[in-house]
Parts: structure tokens; sequence; C-alpha cells
């Protein structure tokens, strides 16, 4: 009679038991397929976001390449065109904005700085001089995304030219 107490102690896994093994097993998959599909997107956006910056800092970059090297600066009819006679390397180099795009001209033909998929806008060029000092340009424009959420910021650079 004991052999057969032990016998029945020995039953197999119930119905039940099956049953809440693949409820827990499908809840462990769906959070990690969560996770995962969350880790992708985000990875998604941080290149974009890094794209983003690197375009404006490339158009900062090449703005101040022409000051550096400029003698004189003249701002142009619009607040988005400037020219600078420069030292050396091209006599002149102009920037201006049209449309999305902001362009840099250095005898060859104007070229755009930014891609498609930003938005240029608002580049604005202020010469300011006080007494005695050289003068200082400010530059600023503003980048907008093109495809995707919207994101937009303001990019600023200031100079002083060389005497």
């Amino acid at each position: 009679m004991h052999k057969n107490k032990c016998l029945n102690n020995r039953a197999g896994v119930t119905l039940i038991e099956v049953l809440i093994y693949i409820t827990l097993f499908v809840l462990l998959i769906g959070t990690l397929l969560g996770v995962a599909y969350q880790t992708l997107a985000s990875t998604g956006q941080i290149s974009k976001n890094i794209a983003f910056a690197q375009e404006g800092d490339f158009i900062l970059r090449k703005i101040g390449w022409a000051l550096d090297g400029a003698s004189a600066v003249t701002l142009g009819p619009k607040p988005s065109d400037v020219l600078m006679a420069r030292f050396s390397g091209p006599s002149a180099v102009a920037f201006s904005q049209n449309g999305n795009f902001i362009y840099l001209n250095s005898g060859a033909g104007a070229v755009a700085l930014n891609s498609q998929n930003v938005i240029a806008s608002n580049l604005v060029f202020i010469k300011t001089q006080s007494a005695g000092e050289p003068a200082e340009i400010r530059a600023s424009f503003n980048l907008a995304n093109g495809s995707g959420p919207s994101a937009s910021q303001i990019f600023t650079l200031i100079k002083s030219l060389k005497q």
C-alpha cells in the first residue's frame, strides 16, 4: 500500500500548469521583443539627430573658414547675403540663402551646404564694430528636420575680422 501512495505522488504535469508556463513564456518573449523594438527605434532617432547636428556644424565650419581669411565683409541687400573679400585662397566668398538651402559661392558657382534632409531658414549676418576694435561678424541660421519628427536648432557663430 505504501508503494501505491508514492506512485500517485509522481503524477505528470497538469494541463493548468502547462498553460501557466506557456503564458509566462509568451509574456517574457513579448517583453523582450518590445525592448528590442524600442532599442532599434531610438538608435534610428539618435542617428538622425547626429546627422542633423553634423549638417549644422558643417555650415558653421564653412562660415568660420571664410571669416578666418576675410579682409573685408560686405553685407548684401538681404540679411542672408554676405560677400567676404579674402586674403588668400578664393579672393571672394559669398553666402546666401535661397529657399531651404544655404549656398556658398567661391567663384565656381553656388554650392548648397545643407542636404535635402534638413530645412535651412533665417540665415542672418550682422556686422558690428566698436571704436578701435576689429569688426565682429555674427552669423546665425536655423535648421529644421526635413523628415520624421520635427526638430529645430539655431546655430550661431561670432568671429572677429583680422585687420
